[in-house]
């Protein structure tokens, strides 16, 4: 954990947190704090800052904020579509989002999704809201990403795409095909949605529904990459391309 995350839940009193969870035992045992020194803090949704450590025992830390600062900003927005992944591999993902400053996250179904997937108990907030935090601690982000889950592949691009697509650059990583993203015209959008397909690939029906709603192909890799490593790929090369240090 790079910052500590503290949210609504943990206030006991103006500025007094207390927490007893896992980022109790990072700042217990992995930053070995004690009573009077300070740690990195992230309000959820807010500020980061930092806070002083007023008590710590076996079973529980209490944090007094002291400063804030103003939180990372992107000059632009990255919303991401994605075939719903295996639960193992949703965590990475989810993770990576957070990490990396994505907004929204659409998980949407594919032919060659397993229908099982949509019945993991991870897809319950309660669960996948975990990994969502240790990214942002990760990346000492604070702005929780949003998830929506989306059964039906046309109805999602019938009834949801034109609502978020607003003046939106949309890229669908593919391996068949030859531009890499830096030949790509951006035009000054500072909205990109991106879709990753299945470990198998998107079907031809859809790849047509896509291209038909405005995504442009790009090639992430030479390589074919698993989806954890292609939403990292691909986000890596989104920042590169957006902050001009591709030509």
């Amino acid at each position: 954990m790079n910052i500590i995350i503290l949210t609504e839940n943990d206030v006991i009193e103006k500025s007094i947190y207390k927490i007893s969870d896992d980022r109790f035992l990072h700042i217990k045992n992995i930053l070995k704090s004690e009573v009077g020194d300070v740690v990195e803090i992230g309000l959820l949704n807010s500020l980061i800052g930092s806070a002083e450590v007023l008590e710590i025992s076996e079973a529980k830390v209490l944090l007094k904020t002291i400063s804030f600062k103003e939180k990372i900003e992107t000059s632009y927005k990255v919303d991401i579509i994605c075939a719903l992944p295996r639960p193992q591999t949703l965590k990475k993902v989810l993770n990576t989002c957070a990490t990396m400053g994505v907004s929204n996250l659409y998980l949407i179904r594919s032919e060659k999704v397993e229908k099982s997937y949509f019945h993991s108990p991870l897809l319950n907030e309660a669960n996948y809201s975990k990994y969502l935090r240790e990214g942002l601690s990760q990346g000492k982000r604070t702005d929780l990403p949003k998830v929506s889950i989306h059964n039906k592949f046309k109805i999602f691009f019938e009834n949801y795409f034109d609502e978020i697509d607003n003046n939106s650059i949309c890229l669908l990583a593919h391996p068949n095909t030859e531009n890499y993203l830096n030949k790509i015209k951006f035009e000054n959008q500072k909205n990109i949605i991106l879709s990753i397909g299945p470990e198998g690939g998107w079907n031809d029906f859809e790849l047509n529904l896509m291209e038909a709603k405005g995504f442009v192909k790009f090639k992430l890799s030479e390589n074919i990459l698993r989806v954890e490593n292609a939403v990292t790929a691909a986000l890596s090369q989104i920042e590169l391309v957006i902050t001009g240090k591709l030509s």
